[in-house]
């Protein structure tokens, strides 16, 4: 992927949330994934507020498919 903006990095994440939520098992280690991920693009200071604002839209969102527009802009 390409260098990616915050809130490209904040869609992309909450595929990932919801991709981890899948098993109804949304566990520590797997946010530590997710986390590993936001880290590899922006700075550890956003981490969990990226974390915190990807579950949200995740939580709000019935329909994910805009977000996976944004994996394929950056692939």
């Amino acid at each position: 992927m390409t260098k990616m903006n915050k809130e490209s990095i904040t869609q992309v994440s909450a595929l990932l949330v919801h991709a981890a939520k899948i098993d109804e098992i949304y566990s520590e280690h797997e946010k530590e994934l997710i986390k590993n991920f936001i880290e590899s693009y922006l700075n550890k200071d956003n981490v969990n507020e990226i974390l915190q604002e990807a579950e949200k839209i995740e939580n709000n969102s019935n329909q994910l498919l805009n977000y996976t527009n944004k994996i394929k802009e950056n692939s």
